[in-house]
């Protein structure tokens, strides 16, 4: 099901603007569309990526919160309630003056993310200060108005965009009664690792390669948490999908971790194996395993932790389907295409 969300587009780029900095824009701007056109999973890779370069430049906190929220509403309809609760999180800290509209979100998002910062803000309500040291924990988020919020308009909308003159996409939340806007506390987050402080990678020797389906396909996946506390690990799934040819792709399959502890500040190996058991494809039966049949697939790797899933990448590689093993004795292989029915 398709997500509708209202965007408004008008975007003020700078014309001299580095390279680096339009490349993320655009990455942000295409996982968003990907979100509203519901295709969640390509949309938690994109988003991931523009918010992992956006948090460590550290200068467009408007951007980074706008990616946060778009990639919580895709773990969410991803079912990923965690990592999604996480990444709001991470949005409200990055900009205090977030809000969410009724009108331009749905139902169960607004009512998700309304849940998780109330249990946010309980949380820090109901922990004992750490010293008598005067050091506050929270701060108020300044009460915003606008120009055009003359008595008609029950929202103000707070922009999370590109700069003061960029309209992104706006995200508000519903004030009732027609009196303005109630502030919303800010809030702050225990001083423990996020989803959002975590991130992974995969290298793959058959990456951009072609080779025959009696061949392996091996997966390095590491994991690096920059956070303050340890993150436990309790897997990592490979999923393939089916690039061109007309091939079928091998089921999903949740690996058991090299490591099932990744410790502050540190980057460890999370997997080093084999995605096939014997073979990277295997032949059904009457299918094409003479050579002739070629396809292209890509590897999709995600690592399961105590806090939610870390997308850690994707690469291609090719198949020529040559007599493979039957695809009853190849656990989760790729297979070949089966023969065209007769007339």
């Amino acid at each position: 099901m398709k997500v509708a969300i209202a965007a408004l587009t008008a975007l003020c780029l700078v014309s001299s603007a580095i390279p680096s900095a339009t490349q993320e824009r655009n990455d942000l701007e295409k996982g968003i569309r990907q979100v509203e056109g519901g295709e969640f999973e390509d949309a938690v890779i994109t988003l991931d990526a523009a918010a992992r370069q956006l948090a460590t430049e550290a200068k467009r906190p408007k951007d980074l919160a706008r990616a946060y929220t778009y990639l919580a509403i895709a773990y969410l309809e991803l079912s990923q309630e965690q990592a999604a609760k996480a990444k709001f999180l991470e949005a409200l800290q990055t900009d205090k003056d977030l809000r969410l509209d009724a009108k331009q979100l749905p139902p169960k998002v607004i009512q998700f993310f309304q849940d998780a910062a109330r249990e946010a803000k309980a949380t820090l309500t109901t922990e004992p200060a750490p010293s008598p040291t005067p050091n506050p924990t929270t701060t108020t988020a300044p009460t915003t108005t606008t120009a055009a919020t003359k008595g008609k308009s029950k929202t103000v909308p707070i922009v999370i965009g590109v700069g003061a003159a960029a309209a992104g996409i706006a995200v508000a939340a519903a004030a009732g009664g027609g009196k303005g806007p109630t502030p919303t506390p800010a809030t702050t987050l225990p001083a423990t690792t996020t989803l959002g402080q975590l991130s992974a990678s995969v290298t793959s020797p058959q990456s951009t390669t072609n080779i025959v389906c009696t061949q392996n396909v091996n997966a390095v996946v590491t994991m690096t948490n920059r956070g303050t506390t340890s993150v436990t690990v309790t897997g990592v799934r490979s999923e393939s999908r089916v690039v061109s040819g007309g091939c079928g792709a091998g089921k999903p399959f949740t690996f058991n971790p090299a490591a099932t502890l990744v410790g502050a500040n540190q980057t460890v190996t999370v997997l080093n194996n084999t995605l096939f058991n014997g073979g990277a494809g295997c032949c059904v039966a009457g299918g094409t395993c003479n050579g002739s049949a070629f396809c292209e697939f890509t590897a999709i790797l995600t690592v399961v932790t105590g806090l939610g899933e870390v997308p850690a990448g994707a690469f291609n590689y090719g198949v020529t389907f040559n007599r493979c093993v039957a695809c009853s004795s190849a656990l989760g292989a790729n297979s070949c295409s089966a023969p065209a029915p007769q007339d």
